[in-house]
């Protein structure tokens, strides 16, 4: 494969890692190559390669006469992701406290955050907001990691996140016409600030106190999403006797 080719192919990948990740695409779902490949507007060869790569990695699985699927990850198993991913960044915040980040990194960074102010603010919870808004939160949380400039700690957690639901890219699931929903997500985006100064700071204790938090946080906010998406197919399969 000539080197566009091993370019586009990756990309497929990314796209496909990406809506695994997010819980755009759930535990169970079947992946067809055809639906794929018109959703992603490429051909079926690379959605097909695309689907082997991933089952490597444990993200999807194949099943006789059923095709590729996602792999259902249970709660509990998503849970201790989380609980790694509390103490993980929590030392990592720690870590950029006490070696301290530059003011150009302080400033980019805070501009960052402003975007997603603006986003919730103008934007709130409409489809388009969705995109920008996972991309500026695994933004904020890599940039932690980096600053915290430990290697074997970006290795850890790198594993601990390669689990749906449990990354930093997780979509959220409310509704537009949720304000419960809107005020959460303005509650964790506040933390974010709470977080970056705490580091600037160089307050090591405080910085990790509050990611641990705001990571306990998150986690509890997607127990209860997939407990009650969880509660919502059992009622259905139910209905349909």
């Amino acid at each position: 494969m000539e080197q566009t080719g091993l370019v586009r192919q990756q990309i497929v990948v990314d796209r496909l890692r990406e809506l695994i990740m997010s819980g755009e695409l759930a535990g169970g779902d079947r992946l067809l190559e055809i639906a794929l490949s018109e959703k992603l507007q490429v051909s079926r060869t690379p959605i097909r390669e695309a689907l082997i790569i991933l089952s490597e990695d444990g993200l999807v699985e194949y099943r006789p006469n059923r095709g590729y699927v996602v792999r259902t990850f249970t709660l509990d198993y998503i849970m201790d992701a989380y609980i790694i991913r509390e103490t993980l960044e929590g030392v990592a915040c720690r870590l950029a406290a006490e070696k301290g980040i530059s003011e150009e990194s302080y400033r980019k960074m805070e501009a960052v955050l402003g975007e997603a102010d603006r986003i919730l603010n103008e934007v709130g919870l409409k489809d388009e907001a969705r995109a920008p808004l996972r991309e500026i939160n695994d933004q904020f949380h890599r940039f932690i990691v980096e600053a915290a400039d430990n290697a074997v700690l970006g290795q850890a957690l790198s594993s601990a996140t390669n689990i749906p639901y449990s990354s930093s890219r997780v979509a959220h699931w409310y509704s537009q016409d949720d304000p419960e929903g809107l005020f959460q997500l303005r509650s964790l985006h506040a933390q974010h600030h709470a977080i970056l100064v705490a580091i600037r700071a160089g307050e090591g204790y405080r910085a990790e106190t509050l990611m641990r938090g705001h990571i306990a946080g998150s986690a509890e906010g997607i127990r209860r999403r997939l407990e009650e998406r969880a509660a919502e197919v059992d009622a259905a399969s139910a209905a349909n006797g």
